[in-house]
């Protein structure tokens, strides 16, 4: 009798354990399930937060030129398919802001496909991709990647994200990519982006920058040093060196400019 009862309990128990089981498993279902429902949501409320408004052409100015024609920097870029570009400069020089003037320029004069990395979605206009990984970068896009230095270090130049960034850069003219990078000094950028660099576009620089910069790239500072003290009364200046113009020049802001845009990194651990 005392071995019928403990089968009997024993049954009971492991039926319990199932249910139990088959009980959490629901629970856990209906929990994911309403996450993704959660999640849904806050990306559809994010979406509709985007400003909307239609993309807006605003020239830069040129301040003092050396050679070339700025205009003619800019319809070339306008019509090159794969250039490769670096804004380099001090941390709240304005690079972020100048790369959104080129994003937005391209946009209103040739209805590119835009994408960048490093933004918030919510920050952006919805003409503007923000994208996650590479993979995500479709033909004939502009990509603006703002912190080259914290995706693609050169520290790290055998990481996978280092080997893609190689490849894409590799293979730009063939997919009719247009990629430009922002950091605070060429030396956080992957070697073979530099090596395969079209234009330069260097904003005003840390008193320690030049000191840790690439050679080559510490060179064109020290030549323009003078100019940025020169014109540094100026708002947005840069300056410029490519085949077609090499000087200076200024940039108004996005005409969606915010201050969550300067601050794209603000979260990274």
């Amino acid at each position: 009798m005392a071995k019928k009862k403990r089968t009997f309990l024993g049954n009971i128990w492991g039926f319990a354990k199932y249910v139990w089981g088959i009980a959490k498993w629901i629970g856990v279902a209906v929990w994911n399930l309403a996450r993704k429902g959660i999640r849904a949501r806050q990306a559809s409320e994010l979406e509709k937060k985007r400003p909307r408004e239609k993309p807006e052409y605003l020239p830069f100015e040129e301040i003092e030129t050396f050679e070339g024609e700025l205009s003619d920097f800019e319809s070339g870029l306008f019509q090159s398919k794969s250039a490769i570009g670096l804004i380099l400069g001090s941390r709240g020089s304005g690079k972020s802001a100048l790369g959104m003037r080129f994003l937005e320029n391209v946009a209103a004069k040739t209805g590119r496909k835009i994408c960048c990395m490093g933004f918030a979605r919510n920050s952006l206009p919805k003409w503007i991709e923000p994208v996650a990984s590479l993979e995500e970068v479709k033909n004939n896009s502009f990509l603006l990647v703002d912190e080259g230095g914290v995706e693609f270090s050169s520290r790290n130049s055998m990481s996978s994200a280092n080997k893609l960034l190689s490849q894409l850069l590799l293979i730009s003219r063939h997919k009719d990519i247009n990629v430009l990078f922002i950091s605070q000094n060429s030396s956080n950028i992957e070697i073979n982006a530099i090596r395969q660099s079209d234009y330069l576009l260097l904003k005003q620089p840390s008193l320690l920058q030049m000191d840790f910069e690439r050679k080559a790239i510490r060179g064109i500072y020290e030549k323009v040093k003078a100019g940025f003290m020169k014109h540094r009364d100026e708002k947005g200046i840069f300056y410029a060196y490519s085949d077609q113009f090499q000087g200076f020049a200024s940039n108004s802001l996005p005409s969606f400019w915010s201050e969550s845009l300067s601050k794209s990194y603000k979260d990274r651990k």
